[in-house]
């Protein structure tokens, strides 16, 4: 494929997914309008990728990826997403690359609940995803925040699994990370060892991460070692 290609299917799927951010709508007319490529390349395209009148959930999703590999800039294409397709976003991505993702967790420890956005686990890093659909970089004190919410997640989790699994046999350790997942492109990469993210840039963001997560801030924790990831968390929801 050309790169001239790239660039055509790369805008037609950018205008796809601004055209149905209210609605689901697809317009062929308005795509090539808004786009500046002809109706009969429009359609060409929407042929090829089986989209017909109407766009779903998880399809606007498919599109984001698939726009990101034609090299549309990530933070604008994040920007045509809700909250809950950031994070399915976010998932894919870490699937595409060999992780194991569970989305939403729950938990409670010694009588404090937490939240952990997304999961991603690949055997030997479980990385505690924050998902920060904001539109703009949050000032000092949100930032610090958000560290401290983290460093509570994070020590709790690892003390929670740590309680769970201590008296399993063939244990292995693993490395918990937490990371910090956001639209628009962070002035600071790292805050305290915490590493922020923007979504456009995370396939490279995690390459660095597997080489040199021993740089950032985690934690060590023992969990079978032929357990899943959705078998490792389940106990977590019966604690208290």
């Amino acid at each position: 494929m050309t790169s001239s290609s790239k660039i055509i299917i790369g805008k037609i799927l950018e205008t796809i997914l601004k055209l149905t951010m209210e609605k689901d709508e697809i317009d062929p007319r308005k795509i090539a309008e808004y786009s500046l490529i002809p109706e009969s390349r429009v359609n060409e395209i929407l042929d090829e990728l089986n989209l017909k009148n109407r766009i779903s959930f998880e399809q606007r999703v498919k599109l984001a990826l698939e726009a990101i590999r034609f090299g549309v800039d990530g933070e604008r294409i994040s920007r045509y997403l809700d909250w809950k397709e950031f994070e399915k976003l976010a998932a894919e991505a870490f699937t595409e690359i060999g992780y194991e993702v569970y989305g939403d967790l729950r938990f409670k420890y010694e009588n404090k609940r937490h939240q952990v956005d997304l999961l991603a686990y690949n055997g030997i890093l479980m990385l505690l995803v924050d998902c920060k659909h904001w539109k703009k970089p949050p000032s000092p004190s949100e930032e610090k925040k958000m560290i401290m919410e983290q460093e509570r997640r994070l020590m709790d989790l690892r003390d929670a699994l740590n309680i769970i699994w201590k008296a399993s046999r063939e244990l292995r350790e693993i490395t918990l990370i937490p990371i910090i997942l956001t639209i628009y492109e962070p002035k600071k990469k790292l805050f305290r060892g915490h590493m922020f993210i923007s979504v456009g840039k995370l396939m490279g963001a995690l390459e660095y991460l597997e080489r040199s997560y021993y740089e950032l801030r985690n934690e060590e924790v023992k969990v079978p070692r032929d357990l899943g990831l959705s078998e490792l968390i389940k106990p977590l929801k019966k604690l208290k």
